[in-house]
C-alpha cells in the first residue's frame, strides 16, 4: 500500500505550540513565520490532524488569555510547559473516552497521569515547593532519661564509689548535651524550586 508524504507539522518539534496557536486562532501565516514552516502545511494539519475533540481538550486545559505564543518562544522551559498543557488535554480526552467505554481502570490510570502532569507543571512554575526540616533532640533532656537517671542514682546509693563514678560519667554526658543544645543553630530548611534553563 502506497503511503503519502508524512505531515510535516505532526513531525515538527514545536507541534504542541503550533496546535495551541491554531486553537486560539493565531493566523496561520504568523505561525508559519514563527515556526519556520509553510502556512499550507499548517492549514493541512489543522484540517486533517486536529479534530474538534482535541481542540476542545486544549481549550479546556488552558484559558485563552493565558496563551502568549511570543512568550512561549522565549525559553525552552516555556516550550516544555506548553507541551505539558497539550499532553494534559490529550490525557483528559482519553480519560473521558475510557469512562464512556466503562473502563474504570484505564480512567483511573489516566487520572493519575493527569495528576503527575499537574504536579510537574506546578514544580516548573514554582508553585510547589518542597520543605525539609531536620530536628535534633537529645535523649538526655527527655523525661524518660531523667527517670532512668534517678533510678540509677537511687540504686547506687549503697555503693558510694560506683555512684560517684556513674554520676561523673552522667555529668559529662549532660554537660556535652547542654553545650550542643545551646550552640545549636536554627533547623535547616531546604527549598527546591525549578530553575528555568
Amino acid at each position: 500500500m502506497k503511503r503519502g508524504k508524512p505531515c510535516s507539522i505532526c513531525e515538527h518539534e514545536r507541534r504542541h505550540q503550533i496546535e495551541i496557536g491554531l486553537v486560539h486562532h493565531v493566523p496561520m501565516r504568523v505561525l508559519a513565520r514563527r515556526f519556520c514552516t509553510s502556512a499550507d502545511a499548517i492549514a493541512r494539519h489543522s484540517r486533517r490532524h486536529l479534530p474538534a475533540q482535541v481542540r476542545a481538550a486544549i481549550l479546556a486545559a488552558q484559558k485563552p488569555s493565558a496563551v502568549d505564543l511570543e512568550a512561549l518562544q522565549r525559553s525552552e522551559s516555556e516550550g516544555l510547559l506548553s507541551q505539558l498543557v497539550t499532553q494534559r488535554a490529550r490525557l483528559q480526552q482519553q480519560g473521558e473516552m475510557a469512562l464512556e467505554l466503562g473502563d474504570v481502570r484505564a480512567a483511573v490510570q489516566v487520572e493519575n497521569s493527569v495528576l503527575a502532569n499537574l504536579a510537574l507543571v506546578g514544580r516548573l512554575l514554582g508553585q510547589l515547593i518542597t520543605h525539609h526540616e531536620i530536628r535534633s533532640t537529645s535523649i538526655l533532656v527527655s523525661p524518660d532519661y531523667l527517670q532512668l537517671r534517678s533510678a540509677i542514682v537511687r540504686a547506687l546509693r549503697p555503693y558510694p564509689e560506683a555512684a560517684r563514678a556513674v554520676g561523673q560519667a552522667l555529668a559529662l554526658l549532660e554537660t556535652a548535651a547542654a553545650k550542643d543544645i545551646t550552640e545549636a543553630k536554627a533547623p535547616l530548611m531546604l527549598e527546591h524550586q525549578a530553575v528555568a534553563q
